[in-house]
């Protein structure tokens, strides 16, 4: 729990002391200083979907109504992720929401703007925007203490969507293990490695001589320990690690970059996944995202993995040559009949990127250059 802050101290008091002033003047208890969100329900959901008029001929929006509360929302109070594993329908208008909180010990919520650090109160009643991650604080009874948890909604994206792949060519494109295929614009190169484990837009990460994670922010010239919230030994394995980044929406100038790695024990049978939020200032932690009980689909351990932005998700591909695609952030990772490999892939390792025409490029150990595209 985290200490909460001053600018809500003066309201909180006033909420506690309403609440004491309405109890029994009998009743001697206190507020609690732990809280938590224990669910998270979603309410009647309006759905738009494009149809043909019958009688017409001409294009017409059906209406049509989704039950929220049958797509079971998951809390993972470790990393204070909610987030619902199966998609809600293409279409689902989730600018729109209505949610029900329950807390643990009557905590009591807020809920952050979309555009600055400013809370407001929620209520049951209020329709909410989730077109972006929103985060929620639940603060204890005693108005001492709050947890912060950011609340993804999935939708479903594939409906009326097709996806192929073309092979571009085949290159003598040697031993990849020791390369990178980049990104440049709207082109891509294969690049020798350069012994960094990747980079957001305002720093470069690599492994040091003890293991650890070290950022620069001077292009490589100088190098500082990162900063860890677990257990340094949770860092996946230097060399069988890849990275990527995206822009936060929640804040200007910051990126989100998640790095998956194998584990560097041997009984392990999932990846590390660890995530930082860095911003042009400065600053941001590395968070460890375990694979709870709760998760049933994390990301099968690999001994080489290799990842891409693609369609406002993550893909990854690993040494079982399977494609999983993450539409969570790094939590959970399926697999996706949209995007299967192309049938006619040959090799045993795979380079991925995306270019800025948003195609999807892989490269494979025998020279073959894929360029996966989608069309509506």
């Amino acid at each position: 729990m985290k200490r909460f802050p001053i600018r809500l101290c003066a309201l909180l008091a006033c909420v506690v002391m309403l609440t004491s002033c309405l109890g029994n003047d009998d009743d001697n208890s206190s507020g609690y200083g732990d809280t938590a969100i224990i669910s998270f329900t979603l309410g009647t959901l309006n759905r738009y979907t494009a149809s043909v008029s019958t009688k017409t001929g001409n294009d017409t929006i059906i209406k049509t109504t989704v039950t929220g509360s049958t797509y079971k929302m998951t809390i993972n109070q470790l990393s204070h992720d909610i987030f619902n594993p199966k998609e809600l329908p293409v279409g689902t208008d989730v600018k729109h929401v209505v949610c029900t909180i329950n807390t643990k010990n009557s905590g009591v919520v807020a809920i952050q703007s979309m555009t600055s650090d400013s809370l407001r109160w929620y209520s049951s009643n209020d329709s909410i925007d989730f077109s972006q991650p929103r985060v929620f604080r639940v603060i204890s009874s005693d108005g001492l203490a709050y947890r912060d948890y950011t609340v993804t909604l999935n939708v479903s994206a594939t409906t009326g969507v097709s996806f192929a792949w073309e092979l571009a060519g085949t290159i003598d494109a040697g031993d990849i293990t020791t390369k990178k295929l980049v990104a440049r614009g709207d082109s891509i190169s294969l690049t020798e490695a350069d012994g960094t484990v990747g980079a957001s837009a305002y720093e470069q990460y690599a492994f040091g001589d003890d293991g650890l994670l070290q950022s620069s922010r001077d292009n490589g010239q100088t190098w500082q320990a990162e900063s860890l919230d677990d257990d340094s030994a949770l860092l996946p394995a230097d060399g069988k690690t890849a990275c990527v980044n995206w822009a936060y929406a929640p804040a200007d100038d910051t990126d989100y970059v998640l790095l998956v790695g194998t584990p560097r024990q041997d009984d392990e049978t999932s990846m590390r996944v660890w995530r930082k939020i860095v911003s042009q200032a400065g600053g941001g932690q590395w968070v460890y995202m375990p694979f709870d009980d709760a998760n049933h689909y994390p990301l099968p351990r690999q001994e080489w993995i290799s990842m891409a932005c693609y369609d406002g998700s993550v893909f990854a591909i690993g040494s079982d040559m399977v494609l999983r695609q993450s539409t969570d952030q790094g939590i959970t990772w399926r697999q996706n009949s949209t995007y299967d490999l192309p049938a006619s892939l040959t090799g045993d390792r795979v380079l991925m990127t995306t270019d800025k025409q948003e195609r999807l490029w892989l490269l494979t150990s025998t020279g073959q250059l894929w360029r996966g595209f989608a069309s509506k």
